[in-house]
């Protein structure tokens, strides 16, 4: 049996440390910027103006996602690195280039991705996250979606659900890399 004495020792020894841990400072999540979604048309039709319209969707559908699971996601108020750098390819080759942007706007880390159409309707979403600080790719992460393209709530629905897919893969890289590799990393899931 505990004696009264040891009780009152336990409660004093605990109001400090609950009212310690109250003022420190909590963890919080590192600021990710998404660049506009690039159009790599590896198919043998022409480019078409539902293609803008999905990566627009895209890239709106993932910021928001980030945002939604407690990331600082900002939006491009800064020159787009899309524009800086057209093609779909020159990025994807020069993460530096994406980080040093990242950098100047003041992230942690940037998702660099592009659609990478195959076919009328099949599509991947492939998604490089960049390291501001490594200044280096350190995941890559790939979401098919099929029946994008088809019609314009099909593909309202699929990037909706494709950011879900993507963000959980992204969230997961950067907890990855920053050395969490618990499922406390996922903040939110598809």
């Amino acid at each position: 049996m505990t004696s009264p004495r040891r009780t009152g020792i336990s409660a004093c020894v605990l109001i400090p440390l609950v009212v310690l841990t109250a003022f420190m400072p909590h963890h919080t999540q590192p600021t990710v910027i998404v660049a506009p979604v690039l159009l790599n048309n590896m198919s043998a039709l022409p480019d078409t103006p539902a293609d803008s319209a999905t990566i627009t969707l895209l890239t709106r559908e993932a910021r928001a996602r980030l945002a939604t699971c407690g990331y600082a996601a900002p939006a491009d108020s800064a020159p787009s690195i899309t524009t800086e750098h057209p093609g779909p390819s020159y990025l994807w080759e020069h993460p530096d280039e994406v980080a040093k942007w990242g950098a100047a706007q003041n992230a942690d880390y940037v998702v660099v991705s592009r659609l990478n159409r195959i076919g009328p309707w099949v599509a991947e979403w492939e998604a490089q996250v960049v390291s501001t600080r490594l200044q280096h790719t350190v995941s890559t992460r790939v979401v098919e979606l099929k029946g994008i393209g088809r019609d314009t709530a099909l593909t309202a629905h699929m990037s909706n659900r494709g950011a879900a897919w993507m963000v959980d893969q992204v969230t997961q890289s950067i907890s990855h890399s920053l050395g969490d590799t618990t499922a406390a990393g996922r903040p939110c899931h598809p």
